[in-house]
């Protein structure tokens, strides 16, 4: 996201708190063959955002003149390009709750194997398939199977790890931070938070991931509970415990784009 600071004398100054006010979008749209969304209200800065579906929004102070504007999307046309291609080239379809869909567990495909719902039985994971047990086989029955199935792994697998990748930070950091808790939750727009009072939470979608990444959510919350803010004090804890973490970032990213939560949802 692109800003670009006003000159004092087009800030407004308020003499007191009023509420926030905005205009109605106003699509708008450049010869050089862009279209995007104008919103206007009393921010103080020129913004600019290209969303994963590829959607252009900018975001403009009231007293800032129209024209003012479209040059300050062209100047940044180059950049736009290479975001949308960038989100073309690595936008998925998501998860199809249908027989023989493919499902992610730690970063590998299974395929999805609806079975007869018996008393005692239960999903597994065999020969590059799943077996989901449903009542009949619909897609919504099956996303719920899946999901049932996988909050349960969550909780096994990641309690797991963070125990294990905790111990680990405090051997090479040489500290004991306090109590670390965790729970498992259905997150829809975050991996992972960490609280002030040390319990960390995980989206149970996070057992999709290759381990790797799986790794780098549960260290990034770690490192919250020696700085609860993204100061280079964090990052440099956090590249203590993982020298590759920039890497691991922008591959989450990646991930989170070619493999979106349902087919509707092309984004991260």
């Amino acid at each position: 996201m692109f800003e670009f600071l006003l000159p004092p004398k087009l800030r407004r100054k308020r003499k007191t708190p009023s509420p926030r006010k905005t205009h109605s979008p106003e699509r708008m749209s450049i010869p050089e063959g862009l279209d995007f969304t104008l919103q206007r209200d009393h921010c103080r800065t020129l913004r600019l955002t290209v969303k994963p579906d590829g959607s252009v929004l900018v975001k403009s102070p009231v007293a800032v003149p129209l024209e003012r504007v479209l040059d300050f999307v062209r100047t940044k046309l180059d950049w736009i390009r290479e975001k949308q291609a960038f989100f073309l080239e690595h936008r998925g379809s998501g998860t199809d709750f249908r027989e023989r869909g493919i499902i992610h567990f730690l970063g590998r495909p299974f395929l999805i194997s609806p079975a007869e719902k018996r008393r005692g039985s239960r999903p597994r994971l065999t020969a590059g398939r799943l077996e989901l047990p449903c009542r009949n086989g619909t897609p919504e029955d099956i996303e719920t199977a899946y999901k049932a199935w996988r909050m349960d792994m969550a909780k096994r697998v990641l309690g797991r790890r963070l125990a294990r990748l905790d111990a680990r930070a405090r051997a090479i950091l040489g500290d004991r931070p306090g109590h670390c808790g965790l729970s498992v939750r259905s997150l829809k727009r975050r991996w992972g938070s960490c609280s002030a009072q040390g319990q960390i939470t995980l989206a149970a979608r996070l057992i999709e991931l290759p381990l790797p990444l799986i790794d780098y959510v549960i260290c990034h919350e770690l490192c919250h509970l020696r700085h609860m803010d993204h100061s280079p004090a964090f990052h440099g804890t956090l590249m203590r415990l993982l020298p590759d973490a920039r890497k691991r970032e922008q591959d989450i990213r990646i991930w989170s784009l070619e493999h979106p939560q349902s087919r509707q949802e092309n984004r991260l």
